[in-house]
């Protein structure tokens, strides 16, 4: 399986043995993408990918590229006319409007059990404190 260094760190691509991989937006906390590799995701940030400062369209293309699933609190992504589900592997956005870090990540933990791998390409989940939306 191909291996790249990207600033000083290792990952490796996304091959057919795993069924989701993420990328995390550069607006994403650190404890989201520990809670990602909990699961035992292959998970990238945009930083290891030296996409930091770039336009969401190029942070969408290599998500895209990588068959990967954006994580992020850019509400831009929500916008399904710019962004349309049907063009990319799956976008979750994490809403926390004045919520806790500990909720949103209890319905993160949610979609990730309920949501089969195959069922997030082609959506936007739309992450709150109590509850999670799917639009296709």
């Amino acid at each position: 399986m191909p291996t790249i260094l990207l600033r000083m760190k290792r990952y490796t691509l996304l091959d057919e043995s795993h069924k989701v991989g993420f990328l995390i937006d550069e607006c994403v906390g650190l404890p989201t993408i520990n809670l990602l590799r909990e699961f035992g995701y292959s998970v990238i940030t945009v930083k290891d990918a030296l996409l930091d400062g770039e336009p969401d369209s190029e942070i969408l293309k290599q998500a895209v590229k990588e068959k990967r699933i954006l994580v992020t609190e850019d509400i831009e992504f929500g916008n399904i006319i710019l962004y349309p589900p049907k063009t990319h592997y799956g976008i979750i956005l994490l809403r926390f409007r004045h919520r806790s870090e500990n909720e949103i990540h209890a319905v993160l933990k949610m979609v990730l059990e309920e949501i089969q791998p195959d069922e997030f390409k082609g959506t936007l989940i739309v992450v709150d404190a109590d509850k999670y939306r799917i639009r296709r």
